[in-house]
């Protein structure tokens, strides 16, 4: 996995030995020695991660660790604090001042690459989100999607699966004590495996050996697997020198993990960190999710709609410079659909228009996009496609239309419905994207005047 490490130490030898470490894991590393302008380039750079150590001559580290997290610019980028000495106290003070982890020296290779790993995986996810939230801002959708409401103290529903009893009671009793959160016990694997099912945890805590004597891992690699729990949070606990075992619950999902015994204040902090962090991640998938059906989701069809369509298509044009593919567009428009309308009524034409998207889509592939651009105007996007291609698509598309006739509710009878396709494609990949749309355009007048129920290819003068 690719990423951009900053790396904030003042001791060279410490700056050398670090950056040795990660680039070996193909990291592309920055090194500063002064925290002078740490934050003016974090925000410039945008590093996937950063690493301060705690022991810095010029700057309070905690200091610095606070003001990154303040500022909107760089809140969602990983910090990790590095230490020399395996103090609680100062863990617990890094991960109060917003650190997302905490590392001691000398560092244990497989651990550091695991949590650095972890750790990117995470802001990757959120720079996507994020960066299809900002698409909602710029929408104008931002006043419909986001509260004023003050940040309060995170909440939620915590699931354990601790070793015994006993131990799981204690880390319960912990949780609940200082954090206004719902914590449930599962018996054993399988008793975790029906509890997610109820209601999907925002936390789940695995022991290494949890109890019923199952593989901890295997119970994290199932929980991740399951639907109702894909999404929660996984914390992974192991017992003390068990690195190998921590760096594998990180590879395959786990989020942190902490090694028992362990302070349980740590404990509060680290799954305080992980609440906020889920939140964020809850809202921003919220929005993200809201925002699409809001700006750019036909209601009627749940098909995409023109804003998007042509926004995707800038997209697939620049992949094809970047490739050098060729890409085609399709443009369709159901045959005298106002005669639809004016003989059964505009709910069977709705009807007509819903059943038709869904045709379209059972006949393209995954990588294609469909979207309603009119009222009985449809567009196909098809990235990497050669014009032969296409037309053999829009050919099948047309007799998956024609063969079948529409039922409707409140009709006995069925109603015959035939499309006109225009074909365009764009087989050198410097055509842009609005050429390639006319070209499309000019193939279906072609089809509708051309008796309409026919495929037309836009043929490229000599």
């Amino acid at each position: 996995m690719a990423g951009r490490i900053l790396i904030v130490d003042d001791v060279p030898t410490n700056r050398a030995l670090l950056k040795a470490k990660l680039s070996t894991a193909y990291f592309e590393v920055t090194t500063v020695e002064t925290t002078l302008d740490v934050e003016d380039l974090a925000k410039t750079q945008q590093p996937d991660l950063i690493l301060i150590d705690v022991a810095l001559a010029d700057r309070c580290s905690y200091d610095l660790c606070v003001g990154l997290k303040s500022a909107a610019e760089t809140a969602h980028i990983p910090v990790v604090m590095i230490t020399a000495a395996d103090a609680t106290d100062q863990r617990v003070r890094g991960l109060e001042c917003g650190a997302d982890d905490f590392l001691c020296k000398p560092f244990d290779d497989l651990t550091l690459i695991a949590r650095v790993r972890a750790l990117m995986r995470v802001k990757i996810s959120f720079d996507e989100m994020r960066l299809r939230d900002d698409t909602s801002r710029e929408l104008g959708l931002h006043r419909f999607l986001y509260s004023d409401q003050p940040e309060v103290e995170p909440t939620g529903r915590i699931l354990i699966s601790a070793s015994d009893a006993a131990e799981g009671q204690s880390w319960s009793d912990t949780l609940s004590t200082h954090l206004d959160i719902d914590v449930v016990n599962a018996t054993g694997s399988p008793d975790a495996m029906v509890l997610v099912k109820g209601q999907p945890p925002d936390i789940i805590m695995i022991h290494q050996d949890p109890a019923g004597g199952a593989d901890g891992l295997e119970v994290l690699s199932a929980l991740r697997s399951q639907r109702s729990s894909g999404q929660s949070t996984f914390i992974f606990v192991v017992e003390q020198g068990q690195e190998a075992i921590a760096a594998a619950a990180l590879d395959q999902g786990a989020s942190d993990y902490i090694s028992t015994p362990f302070d349980p204040n740590e404990l509060i902090v680290r799954v305080r960190s992980q609440l906020r962090r889920k939140r964020y991640s809850d809202r921003l998938r919220s929005n993200v999710i809201d925002g699409l059906k809001m700006a750019v989701i036909d209601p009627l069809t749940g098909l995409y709609n023109r804003r998007y369509a042509m926004q995707h298509l800038e997209g697939i044009s620049e992949r094809a410079a970047r490739e050098g593919d060729g890409y085609a567009i399709l443009m369709m428009d159901l045959d005298e659909f106002k005669v639809v309308n004016d003989l059964y009524g505009h709910a069977a034409g709705d009807d007509v228009l819903v059943e038709f998207a869904r045709r379209l889509q059972e006949n393209i592939r995954g990588i294609d996009l469909v979207a309603r651009i009119g009222g009985e105007e449809f567009f196909v996007a098809m990235p990497a496609t050669e014009p032969e291609h296409a037309a053999f698509v829009a050919e099948r598309l047309r007799a998956a239309i024609e063969t079948t006739p529409f039922e409707v509710q409140g009709q006995s009878a069925q109603i015959n419905i035939t499309v006109s396709i225009g074909v365009a494609a764009s087989e050198r990949w410097r055509d842009v994207p609005g050429e390639v749309l006319r070209n499309a355009d000019v193939a279906l007048y072609e089809a509708k005047n051309g008796g309409r129920n026919v495929v037309r290819v836009f043929c490229q003068a000599a």
